[in-house]
C-alpha cells in the first residue's frame, strides 16, 4: 500500500501496510494540529518532509531505522523522533508495532509559543523513550482523550503541543517557570466562561479571545495564575460539578455524565477517580450516608 499524504505542514510518502487505525484528528478540524495513533504492518518506508514541528512515539518496535542527514540511527525499543522545520527524513521497519504521531503546522507553532518557528530553537533527535518519559505519557494521554469523545476538544492537545515545544526548545522564548500572570478580572472571566460552558468543548484560541490575549501568553500566565493548565483545570471543575449533582441527591449517575461534561460513564468514573482517589459510586454512598433524613410523621 503506498499513501502520500500532506497535513499540517508534513508531507509524508509512504510504502507499507497499515494494520490499523487506532486514533485520529482527521475531521475535528483542529487548527494547524494533526495527531494519529495507528499500527503499522511487518515492514515498509515512509519519507518523511517537515515544514512544521514533529513529534512521534514508537511503541515496541522490533526493528526500526531513521536515515537523517547522511546519519543512521537503529532502534529495537521504544524511541522517541523530533522533527525540526526543513527535515528530511526516511525511515524503514521490519516487524509490526504502533506509532503515535503529534505534527504541528508552522502556524500552530507561532500561535502556541507567541513566537515565530525559528525562535523555538527544536532541533531534531532521535531518543530512547526512557530518556523522555513525560513524551510518551502525553501523546498517549491525546489518544486516550480521542478514544473517548475528545469532550474538551482541542484544549487537550493544544496544551501538551504547548507542553512538548518548551520541553524541546531551547529559546528563550518559551514558558518558564514563572511568567506573566493574569489580572484579576482575566482570571474572573475566564472562571466564569469556563464553568458557563463546561459541558461544552473549548479550545486555547476561545480562552485567549475571551481575554484579549494571546495563545502564547495564556498558556504560560494561567499556569502562573492557576498552578494548573486550562485543560487540568477544567477537569477540575467538572469533577466538582459532578460531587456537586451528585450531592444534590436529585439525579442518577447517568444523568450527571452529560451535565458535567462528560462523554460517558466511564470516561467520568477514570477522571473522578484520578482527581479524589474514589470512584463516583463511592462518592454517591457517603453522599447517601451522611444526606440528612427528611422530617418525621410522628
Amino acid at each position: 500500500m503506498r499513501i502520500d499524504q500532506s497535513e499540517c505542514g508534513c508531507t509524508i510518502e509512504l510504502d507499507g501496510e497499515i494494520e490499523a487505525v487506532l486514533q485520529t484528528s482527521t475531521g475535528l478540524g483542529w487548527s494547524g494540529i494533526g495527531f494519529s495513533d495507528i499500527m503499522l504492518g511487518s515492514q515498509g518506508t515512509v519519507s518523511i518532509v517537515q515544514q512544521g514541528i514533529h513529534f512521534a512515539l514508537s511503541l515496541a518496535p522490533p526493528s526500526q531505522r531513521f536515515l537523517w542527514s547522511g546519519q543512521t540511527y537503529d532502534f529495537s525499543e521504544d524511541n522517541i523522533i523530533v522533527l525540526e522545520p526543513g527535515a528530511a527524513v526516511v525511515e524503514s521497519w521490519t516487524g509490526p508495532f504502533r506509532t503515535l504521531t503529534l505534527r504541528l503546522a508552522p502556524e500552530a507553532v507561532e500561535r502556541i509559543t507567541d513566537a515565530s518557528l525559528t525562535k523555538t530553537q527544536i532541533r531534531t533527535q532521535f531518543v530512547p523513550s526512557r530518556s523522555q518519559i513525560a513524551v510518551s505519557h502525553l501523546l498517549q494521554a491525546v489518544s486516550a482523550d480521542l478514544e473517548t469523545g475528545c469532550s474538551t476538544g482541542p484544549l487537550l492537545v493544544e496544551s501538551v503541543s504547548a507542553t512538548l515545544l518548551q520541553l524541546f526548545s531551547g529559546g528563550e522564548t518559551m514558558p518558564r517557570r514563572t511568567g506573566p500572570t493574569l489580572t484579576s478580572p482575566q482570571a474572573a472571566t475566564l472562571r466564569e466562561l469556563i464553568l458557563a460552558r463546561l459541558a461544552e468543548p473549548l479550545s486555547l484560541q476561545h480562552l485567549a479571545d475571551a481575554v484579549g490575549t494571546s495563545v502564547g501568553h495564556l498558556v504560560r500566565a494561567f499556569k502562573t495564575s492557576f498552578g494548573v493548565t486550562p485543560y487540568q483545570f477544567i477537569l477540575r471543575e467538572r469533577v466538582n460539578r459532578a460531587q456537586d449533582l451528585i450531592a444534590s441527591g436529585t439525579l442518577s449517575l447517568s444523568e450527571i455524565v452529560p451535565l458535567a461534561g462528560f462523554n460517558d460513564a466511564s470516561q467520568m468514573s477514570k477522571t473522578f477517580r484520578r482527581l479524589t482517589g474514589q470512584p463516583p459510586r463511592a462518592f454517591l454512598r457517603r453522599a447517601r450516608e451522611t444526606r440528612p433524613l427528611g422530617p418525621s410523621n410522628g
